[in-house]
């Protein structure tokens, strides 16, 4: 038996609006019952509301899992894509295992590459004055320099001086 097209247009709109048509429903239902028996409106209204309530918490879960299948379906589908581009010979069978393989370096050190390294240690200060003292008389041996001590910027020489 073939269902009449307007009998089918009716069906499919009835079937894209059930929830806004389940609620006017029961609240007519609520309020024909309110005339004759008040508790069976009570309970009609508490089934809606009750309705309405798991829909709202349930759509939330929904569409949470349609995006998780939507992002799924997009990863195997780009998996399918790799596959078939892999499989048509585009890239060679010797290139497909050298991708494969992990890289190894040449020289691999000794030491645990986990250790932490140690920073190279500074001169100490008399060092450093040894070294300008020694750069001084370099410089005045060959007549280029003074034989004056060299003093930084926070030398304190000069205030005991005077």
């Amino acid at each position: 038996m073939r269902i009449p097209k307007p009998v089918n247009t009716v069906l499919d709109w009835v079937e894209g609006h059930a929830g806004p048509l389940a609620a006017v429903t029961a609240l007519v239902a609520a309020a024909v019952a309110a005339l004759w028996m008040p508790l069976l409106a009570g309970f009609i209204l508490g089934i809606a509301f009750g309705g309405f309530a798991v829909h709202l918490r349930m759509s939330k879960r929904m569409s949470r899992l349609r995006r998780e299948v939507d992002d799924l379906l997009r990863e195997n589908g780009s998996l399918r894509h790799r596959n078939t581009v892999l499989a048509s010979g585009v890239i060679t069978r010797e290139a497909q295992v050298t991708q494969a393989l992990v890289a190894i370096p040449e020289d691999v050190p000794l030491e645990d590459p986990l250790r932490t390294q140690k920073l190279p240690a500074l001169p100490d200060e008399d060092e450093v004055v040894d070294r300008a003292d020694e750069d001084a008389v370099r410089r005045a041996s060959n007549g280029k320099g003074t034989r004056e001590k060299r003093r930084g910027p926070g030398d304190t020489a000069d205030l005991s001086e005077s």
